[in-house]
C-alpha cells in the first residue's frame, strides 16, 4: 500500500510535514496490524514487543530452530540483532533469514556491539552478503561495517540508518538527516533495539521503493515520543514507561483524526 504523499529529502526539516507522515504510518500500521519477527538481544525482549505491540504491530520471538523458519515465513518483516550472541542464535539467525528471503520478507540487521568483538564483527560481514532491507547502527558499527552510510548502502543495496545526536538515513544516492530525541534514550538499555523493531514494522507495510522514507518516519516518531518522555520524566527508569506511554499516545491520536476525517 502507497504511503502518500512522502516528502522530499530538503522537506524533512519541516516540522509538521514530518508529523504528517509519521502519523500517517502509524494509522496504516494499527490497520494492517503488521507481525514482526524478532531475533534480539534477550536483554531487551519485553521493551522490544511493548513498543511493537504500542503501535498496533505484532511482536513473535522464537529463536527455536525448530519453529523460526514457520515464525518468519508467517511475519511480514524479520529483525535480527546480535546483541546476545550464542551458537544456537548463530544457526536461528540463519535459517530466518533462509525463509525470509523465499519469501520476500523484508529483513533488518542490527549490528550491536561489533566493534567491540572481531568474531562478532566477522559474522556480521556474513549476513550483509544475505540482502538485508535495513542495517541500523551507531557511527562505530557502521563505520565497522562500511565506513560511511552511503557507502555501506550502495555496496548492499539496503537502507542505512546511522544513528546519534543526528540521524542520517541513505540508500547510498539519496540521504535524509533527523535532529530529535533526547540524551535519556542512551540511558535506558534497548530504547536502540527496540527502535529498530519499529522501523522494522514501518518496513512491513511500505513497498521497497519507499523505504528510506519510512526509516526516516519512524525515527522521527522514536525522536518525537523520546521528547515528550523526557518532559515528564524524573529519571531513567520513569522515562523507559513514558517512551512507551508517548508512543502508544501518538499512535492512538492518529487512529483519532483518521475516525474523524472519515
Amino acid at each position: 500500500m502507497h504511503i502518500a504523499p512522502f516528502p522530499q529529502t530538503n522537506e524533512w526539516k519541516d516540522d509538521g510535514m514530518r508529523e504528517d507522515i509519521s502519523r500517517h504510518l502509524l494509522q496504516e500500521m494499527n490497520s494492517r496490524r503488521p507481525a514482526v519477527h524478532c531475533l534480539t538481544n534477550t536483554v531487551v525482549q519485553a521493551l522490544t514487543a511493548n513498543m511493537l505491540l504500542a503501535v498496533g504491530a505484532i511482536p513473535s520471538m522464537s529463536s527455536d530452530i525448530a519453529e523460526v523458519a514457520h515464525f518468519t515465513k508467517s511475519a511480514n518483516a524479520l529483525l535480527v540483532n546480535i546483541g546476545t550472541l550464542d551458537g544456537d542464535l548463530k544457526n536461528s539467525i540463519k535459517a530466518a533469514i533462509g525463509a525470509a528471503r523465499d519469501h520476500n520478507i523484508p529483513w533488518i540487521f542490527d549490528p550491536v556491539f561489533i566493534d567491540r568483538s572481531e568474531p562478532r564483527a566477522a559474522y556480521a560481514m556474513e549476513l550483509l552478503s544475505l540482502g538485508p532491507a535495513l542495517i541500523r547502527g551507531n557511527r562505530g558499527e557502521i563505520g565497522l561495517l562500511g565506513g560511511n552510510p552511503a557507502d555501506l548502502a550502495r555496496k548492499t543495496g539496503a537502507i542505512v540508518a546511522m544513528t546519534g545526536v543526528t540521524d542520517i538515513v541513505t540508500d547510498g544516492s539519496t540521504e535524509i538527516t533527523l535532529e530529535g530525541g533526547h540524551e535519556l534514550m542512551s540511558l535506558v538499555t534497548g530504547i536502540g533495539c527496540a527502535g529498530t523493531a519499529l522501523l522494522g514494522a514501518c518496513l512491513a507495510i511500505v513497498p521497497a521503493e519507499e523505504r528510506l522514507q519510512a526509516v526516516a518516519a519512524g525515527l522521527s516518531l522514536l525522536g518525537e515520543a523520546g521528547e515528550k518522555a523526557a518532559a515528564e520524566a524524573t529519571g531513567p527508569g520513569s522515562f523507559a514507561a513514558l517512551i512507551l506511554d508517548k508512543i502508544y499516545q501518538i499512535s492512538q491520536s492518529s487512529l483519532q483524526e483518521r475516525k474523524e476525517n472519515e
